[in-house]
């Protein structure tokens, strides 16, 4: 979604931004931006709720984004539907240095929430 609030409507995890499964990340993505709103509504007071809602939107979108990007990258490697090169595809996982991998995963978690 382009737009995560409208009002003091919010929305918050796949509501907001569906990571593909292939990341393996989707619920601590929403259980990082439930916090990240958390902590904007606790900075507030009931007359600038929408405040603190584009607050949470401008901490999360980037990184959310970022996130999504990624997901679908894994995704197109994850999900071949060709029979050869689904083969192809396993046997070069088994030569793929362990550090690549790491190096993604931890990429793709770390950074500010």
């Amino acid at each position: 979604m382009n737009e995560w609030y409208k009002g003091r409507i919010v929305l918050v995890g796949d509501a907001a931004h569906a990571i593909l499964p292939t990341a393996g990340v989707g619920a601590s993505m929403a259980m990082k931006s439930a916090a990240v709103l958390a902590e904007e509504l606790t900075r507030t007071d009931s007359q600038h709720v929408e405040l603190a809602l584009e607050r949470y939107v401008r901490r999360r979108k980037d990184r959310v984004f970022k996130i999504l990007d990624q997901s679908r990258t894994m995704g197109k490697f994850a999900v071949v539907s060709n029979g050869l090169l689904t083969a192809v595809r396993n046997e070069a996982l088994h030569f793929l240095p362990q550090n690549i991998l790491s190096r993604y995963f931890h990429d793709l978690l770390a950074g500010p929430i």
